[in-house]
Order: structure tokens, then C-alpha cells, then sequence
């Protein structure tokens, strides 16, 4: 009996057919994973940085630190019928009972960013959102995701694998050219990417007055995979000085449309050169509603 069913399963089966088979039924189902989350990267490597970084293969948590940091915050008024569609159910934009919305704009550069247990290294990274009240009661400042873009590949890799699309833009720019003593620097920060129509920072920016350091808890939300994803950074010691820069872009993109325009400069809420040695961002998910 055995050796009918060797020769009937060898009239099937070529030597290593098997193998092969399996092969190609990975190679198919790793490409779509790909395509579905638009990976670059192979899912090893995304495999290998959720392991060797601290992140939770589980939960998707991770920690990742920042060092030697600058950034420019600005935020300000914007249309609430343009900003209500992008934040969906289970949040609630900060003034939107008053029928008003505010946008968040930050851009930051690192000398250092590691991953987990990860090498640090020099990171940009641009973040545009809607403000929110704060949807666990914590936090200085709470805001929705529209944007996310980096020229940290590993960290844009492993957002859009959690759900978040963000943008990896190799060529992401962040300058900052320090003006004459007790004058003004300029700030020019350019950036775009696959489905991201460009967009660039320029204005004028002042050092932190001398002893101005306090404290600072930022957390951005965004809604992804089906639950709630809250990047949470805190800022032992960060110091403010003024700014006055202007948002470029196009006036037919997503962005363009939020701001009602070319250009967005009314950062009259807050407009700010940012100085921070260190911080530490924990990001961590819960179930879309709340659980």
C-alpha cells in the first residue's frame, strides 16, 4: 500500500516542488503586505526592528530617543469645516463647540535619534496636526495626525507598519542659520514625498532667553489598524524663544485646503523656536473605542 501511494504522489510531486511551492506562495503574500502598507523595506527588517529596538512584537509599543534637538512650533487658527473630516469619531477638536479648529505645525531636527536599543542618528522630522482636547486628560498640547514625514527611514518603516502613513523623505530639510549677536536667525525647512504634495517652512526665529527651561508633555493621536495610536513626548527641559515663519504649499493639496490657501502665517496661538537637549517618546495603542 505504501509504495502505490509513494508512486501515485511522485506522478504529482517533482523533487523539491514542494519547496518551491511555498516559496512562491511567501514571496505572494509578502507582496501584498508591501503593497498594502507600501513597505520599501523587507518585512525582515521591519521583523528585526520591532525585535532589537524594545518594541512590543505584541502591541507594536515602542520608545525612541531623541538628542541635541531644535524645532519650530506654530500653531493658529483654521477653518473647522475643512479640519472636521480629518479627525474621525472618538476625538473632539479643541474649540470645535465654539466652531472653531486650530492647526499644529512642527518641524525638529536631532543630532541623535535611537530606536529602542538602536544606534542613534541624525533624524528630521516634520509632523502637521489638528489640535484636540485631550483625550485622556493628559498632556500640554494633544493633536491629530494629518502629516507625519521623516528622513529616518527605520521610524517611518515602523509607523506605516502600526498603521500610520507616514512619509519617508530622504531629502527632508532643516536648516537654521543663526543670525548676527542678539539678532534674529532663519529657519527654512523643505519637504515632500510618495503621495505628499511639498511643502516648506521659512521665517525668522530668536534664541530662548537665558534660565527659561520648563517642562513639556506633547502627545499626537491618530486612529489606524483599528485602534488608537498615542505618541506621547516628554520634554524634561525645553526652552521657547519667538518666530514668525510662514507655511508654503500647494493651494489644491490636503494641506493647501486646510490652510485655505498658498500660505498659512497666523500662528498666533503659538509661534516658537524650540530647544531641547533630550526627550523621550512612548508610543503605545488602545482600542479605537476607548477600551
Amino acid at each position: 500500500m505504501l509504495e502505490k501511494v509513494q508512486k501515485y504522489t511522485e506522478r504529482f510531486i517533482q523533487s523539491g516542488q514542494i519547496y518551491r511551492d511555498i516559496s512562491t506562495k511567501f514571496k505572494i503574500y509578502t507582496q501584498y503586505i508591501r503593497n498594502k502598507y507600501r513597505i520599501k523595506a523587507s518585512l525582515e527588517a521591519i521583523f528585526l526592528l520591532i525585535l532589537t529596538s524594545g518594541a512590543s512584537a505584541e502591541t507594536g509599543s515602542l520608545t525612541v530617543h531623541f538628542a541635541g534637538c531644535t524645532e519650530f512650533a506654530g500653531w493658529g487658527p483654521i477653518s473647522l469645516a475643512e479640519a472636521q473630516p480629518l479627525v474621525p469619531a472618538g476625538y473632539v477638536i479643541a474649540g470645535a463647540a465654539m466652531g472653531q479648529a486650530a492647526i499644529v505645525v512642527r518641524a525638529t531636527s536631532c543630532q541623535g535619534v535611537a530606536i529602542g536599543q538602536s544606534a542613534a542618528q541624525p533624524t528630521e522630522i516634520s509632523q502637521i496636526g489638528i489640535n484636540l482636547v485631550a483625550p485622556d486628560g493628559t498632556g500640554d498640547i494633544n493633536n491629530y495626525t494629518v502629516i507625519y514625514v521623516t528622513n529616518n527611514q527605520a521610524l517611518a518603516e515602523y509607523f506605516q507598519a502600526v498603521g500610520l502613513p507616514a512619509v519617508f523623505d530622504p531629502n527632508l530639510t532643516y536648516e537654521y542659520t543663526p543670525g548676527p549677536v542678539e539678532t534674529s536667525g532663519e529657519l527654512y525647512v523643505a519637504t515632500a514625498g510618495r503621495g505628499l504634495p511639498a511643502y516648506f517652512l521659512f521665517g525668522t526665529e530668536n534664541d530662548p532667553p537665558p534660565n527659561s527651561q520648563q517642562s513639556f508633555l506633547a502627545n499626537w493621536w491618530f486612529t489606524g489598524h483599528g485602534s488608537k495610536m498615542k505618541q506621547s513626548t516628554s520634554f524634561p527641559v525645553i526652552s521657547f524663544g519667538t518666530a514668525a515663519v510662514t507655511l508654503y504649499t500647494s493651494n489644491t493639496s490636503l494641506l493647501g485646503n486646510l490652510i485655505g490657501g498658498n500660505t498659512a502665517s497666523n500662528f498666533s496661538f503659538l509661534s516658537v523656536r524650540g530647544v531641547y537637549p533630550a526627550a523621550t517618546m512612548t508610543v503605545s495603542f488602545k482600542g479605537s473605542e476607548g477600551r
